[in-house]
């Protein structure tokens, strides 16, 4: 997954104050889910370590939050509480 721009992390961090991640650390905890990949399926996927976390707490702000990666071109992988099993929360 690409890095995002500094304009683009620090918006994200004035929209979303205190709700957002871009350290190695934090985001490598959302690089998997509750369930271990299969050894061959591993390399197919690449980096599956996000660019960054936001976390919304309203409707309200998932609905702005979807809307802002298409006008910057960036994917946004939505993730509950990371209860897919097998892959299916992982920003490929």
């Amino acid at each position: 997954m690409r890095n995002l721009q500094a304009t683009q992390a620090r918006r994200l961090e004035e929209q979303f104050t205190g709700r957002t991640a871009f350290s190695r650390r934090e985001r490598s905890m959302y690089s998997h889910d509750v369930g271990a990949l299969p050894g061959l399926i591993k390399p197919l996927l690449g980096s599956t370590q996000p660019a960054g976390v936001v976390q919304p707490v309203s409707e309200q702000e998932v609905s702005e939050l979807a809307r802002w990666p298409a006008s910057e071109g960036v994917p946004l992988v939505p993730r509950g509480k990371s209860t897919s099993g097998y892959g299916g929360v992982l920003p490929v």
